[in-house]
């Protein structure tokens, strides 16, 4: 086995580790590897947490290579040594992102896989998982067991279910009675091993003892959606509406929060199309898409559509969205190419309403509509631009000058000279303190930004006569 018996310690930590494995196929060049990635005694910032992670998973690479070459003892051991680096590492790290803890569960999960390639026992595995989300000081293990889960065997899995069955069952014990059987009025060692159990009853397809479960803490709406989607999974659509529709009415009479349901509507108008009832899905759909015209409302909407009434549907969803806000249905004109109504909606609307929606949304808009109308694709690089001085980020005061670049071509080349000299004097009235952006945006104004580029001859000329002067 390579769990720590045979103790050798790993030089970069105090844990131990399993000598065999580690010598074999000269380990020693992946350890080195592993400690050289982890960078101990050096605090990675929020910055730089990406390309620290990227490094991590090229040497992760490494080890899956040996798994795959049939290599799994080397890999156990290899694995071990690595989750524990992690975990050493995890107070020098700005890991607010969670890029650590996501690779952490990764390599978890390989590790898992790479005992069951090694057959080691099953019941050795599961008690280190276990211990592991016990002494999970770091939070690396949360909801952990819904990755995991997925990739037990049968016997691990089983054993895992006894484990937080018996879990539960001691916690439950100690409970008082509630008369409002509600999950979030129990301890949390009920409710943790409570959802873990849901989570294994779910990859399981167990829907009685999901159903028992329930019963005995409680159901929500949450609950509702997973046991309607189970029933759905077995083609029985039918109690799968019955459970919607306890759902739907858990959520009319109380505030939820997370154990709420935002699909119950969704799955519904799938069951009742399935069971024959297309009308209530389009009904629904169309209700939805007025409350919420945006590209997946339509999507939704003409899911249920037939092909007879395609044009008709689409035709009334973009009359609808032409008077709704600008803000969700820019992405819908834009994937119905409608790109004459955006452009008129563009052009309609006040500059501070555009320079409210996210750069992700109208930089997609300005693309689209750039060779379309190129005068309301400069409306919004003039918003994008705007953005950015208004949110006084200095470090994007660049990137606000391509934007007003692109602003001045247009206008120039279409003779709305007026529109560009309203810019200008808006940005000396409002911006003038802002001085790293105001001096090259009077250089941009008077045609000296960007300042000319040399050519890769020039530059290569430049160099080599610089070179040869010292000698």
């Amino acid at each position: 086995m390579a769990n720590f018996e045979s103790y050798g310690k790993c030089y970069f930590c105090k844990r131990t580790f399993s000598k065999k494995g580690m010598t074999k196929m000269n380990n020693k060049d992946l350890i080195e590897q592993i400690e050289r990635a982890l960078s101990f005694d050096t605090f990675i910032s929020y910055n730089n947490v990406w390309d620290f992670v990227d490094h991590l998973e090229r040497v992760k690479d490494n080890i899956d290579a040996l798994l795959k070459n049939g290599k799994a003892e080397q890999a156990v051991s290899l694995y071990e040594i690595f989750l524990s680096g992690c975990y050493e590492k995890a107070e020098e790290i700005d890991d607010s992102s969670g890029e650590l803890g996501i690779f952490f569960e990764e390599l978890f999960c390989s590790w898992i896989d790479a005992r069951q390639k090694a057959k080691y026992d099953s019941k050795e595995t599961i008690n280190q998982v276990l211990k592991w989300m016990e002494n999970d000081e770091y939070g690396f293990c949360f909801n952990i067991e819904k990755s995991i889960v997925k990739i037990f065997c049968r016997n691990e899995l089983k054993i895992f279910e006894l484990s937080i069955r018996s879990c539960f069952d001691d916690a439950y014990c100690l409970e008082s009675p509630k008369e409002d059987k509600r999950i979030s009025n129990y301890s949390y060692p009920v409710r943790k091993n409570a959802d873990i159990l849901k989570i294994i009853y779910t990859e399981k397809k167990d829907i009685k003892s999901y159903i028992n479960l329930c019963e005995k803490v409680g159901v929500t709406p949450k609950d509702c959606e997973v046991i309607a989607l189970l029933y759905k999974g077995i083609d029985n659509f039918q109690e799968a509406l019955i459970w919607v529709g306890k759902g739907l009415g858990l959520k009319e009479k109380d505030n939820w929060l997370n154990e709420s349901s935002y699909d119950l509507e969704r799955i519904k108008r799938e069951l009742s199309s399935l069971l024959g009832n297309n009308d209530y899905a389009i009904e629904s759909a169309w209700a939805d898409f007025k409350k919420y015209p945006s590209e997946y409302s339509y999507d939704e909407l003409m899911k249920y559509v037939e092909k007879k009434d395609i044009d008709n549907w689409h035709n009334k969803a973009i009359e609808e969205a032409k008077i709704s806000p600008l803000k969700s249905t820019i992405e819908l004109f834009i994937k119905t190419r409608e790109l004459d109504i955006l452009a008129d909606r563009i052009l309609s609307v006040k500059h501070e309403e555009l320079e409210n929606i996210s750069h992700y949304i109208i930089e997609k808009a300005a693309k689209v509509l750039l060779n379309k109308n190129s005068i309301a694709a400069a409306k919004i690089y003039r918003a994008m631009g705007m953005r950015i001085l208004n949110s006084k980020k200095s470090k994007y005061y660049n990137i606000a000058l391509e934007h007003f670049l692109k602003v001045k071509s247009i206008y120039i080349e279409n003779n709305f000279e007026e529109e560009w000299m309203s810019i200008i004097r808006f940005i000396r009235e409002n911006h003038a303190r802002k001085y790293g952006f105001i001096p090259d945006f009077e250089k941009l104004v008077s045609g000296k930004y960007p300042p000319p580029q040399e050519s890769f001859i020039q530059r290569a000329k430049k160099r080599w006569n610089k070179q040869i002067s010292l000698l």
